[in-house]
């Protein structure tokens, strides 16, 4: 349960409780003795989720809104598919040439990649939240179609196949609340929720607003300013059986992998400290006492995105964006936890 910075202080002091980071970024206690409170018993929480089709919204609230969230879907996942379908097909072609078409049924539980990788993304928060806080009712704006009155949402139908999937797993989980997007759109209006036409840009307007509405109107938690994340999925190569492209004297080596036997593994959460020199702001170098310039240790935080190998020596290291900040040697990276598949970032 939240409690104040004051309290978790006294906590810890005390040998009470010990400090934990969660997958999603977010610092909390955890308690070495047996709560035996009915008030800590009693209390629930409520998650908001208004999904859609590239960036989700998540709130969070009990009395007030706790926390706000902003996912950014995975995507490419068809070409993904699709590169691999070609693969497959070049060596089954190689091997046996006139090999027959032999279709395999999909299944009643099959779920399109595509919809199946932001359904397992949306549960992977969800289950994060839930293994903090005690979270017992879902409310989530339902998805529609109107196939009467409009033609071109015949893809849909693996959308519905994806939030059935969803839907049955959150009920499994505690009670599911749908509401309709009109509904959301009132109680925005009513609390006076900001809604911006950009969905990619990282700000509670987007899509978090949404979720905030459904849990004031719905389950009448007061408006705060609560802290805003943005979380996505770290995009690597999978392990293939060598590349793609050909190489010198016809000998393709193994690419993609999470691991290369060492310490580090893609997606661990680093520290990485350079000695760089300092500068003033005009650009030009600060010198210290002898004369000399003055230098000091910038700290980085990151995500490992590149591990050594025999080409080169160094670890690349990440943003929350995906989007890789230069590559350090492997004595200046310093592990701090392990991956969690999930590139967090508190913006406010």
């Amino acid at each position: 349960m939240p409690c104040k910075p004051s309290k978790a202080r006294k906590l810890l002091k005390s040998g009470k409780a010990i400090a934990r980071w969660s997958k999603l970024g977010l610092f909390y206690i955890q308690l070495t003795i047996e709560v035996t409170s009915a008030y800590n018993t009693n209390q629930s929480f409520v998650l908001a989720n208004d999904p859609g089709s590239k960036f989700d919204g998540f709130a969070l609230g009990c009395k007030y809104i706790q926390l706000r969230m902003m996912a950014v879907l995975p995507s490419g996942v068809h070409k993904k598919m699709e590169t691999r379908r070609n693969l497959r097909r070049a060596r089954r072609f190689r091997n046996t040439r006139r090999r027959p078409c032999r279709p395999r049924s999909q299944g009643p539980d099959w779920i399109a990649p595509s919809q199946l990788a932001k359904v397992q993304f949306r549960l992977a928060i969800v289950k994060e939240i839930c293994r903090l806080f005690p979270v017992a009712h879902f409310i989530v704006e339902d998805v529609k179609f109107d196939h009467y009155n409009k033609r071109y949402g015949k893809c849909f139908s693996t959308v519905e196949i994806g939030k059935t999937a969803y839907y049955a797993e959150l009920r499994s989980m505690g009670i599911l609340i749908l509401v309709d997007g009109w509904q959301t759109k009132l109680w925005r209006n009513a609390f006076g929720l900001k809604k911006c036409s950009s969905k990619s840009k990282q700000a509670p307007e987007s899509h978090a607003n949404d979720a905030v509405a459904m849990l004031a109107g719905l389950a009448g938690c007061e408006l705060d300013n609560a802290p805003f994340w943005v979380y996505r999925r770290p995009e690597f190569a999978r392990r293939s059986l060598h590349r793609q492209q050909f190489q010198e004297d016809g000998i393709r080596p193994r690419f993609g992998g999470t691991c290369n036997g060492g310490n580090l593994r893609k997606g661990d959460y680093v520290q990485v400290g350079v000695n760089s020199f300092v500068k003033d702001k005009t650009g030009k170098f600060v010198k210290d006492e002898n004369d000399k310039a003055k230098r000091e240790v910038k700290i980085f935080y990151g995500w490992a995105c590149g591990l050594p190998t025999k080409e080169t020596t160094e670890v690349g290291v990440m943003d929350a964006n995906g989007k890789r900040i230069s590559q350090f040697a492997p004595s200046k990276v310093r592990l701090l936890a392990r991956s969690g598949n999930i590139l967090s970032q508190h913006v406010m």
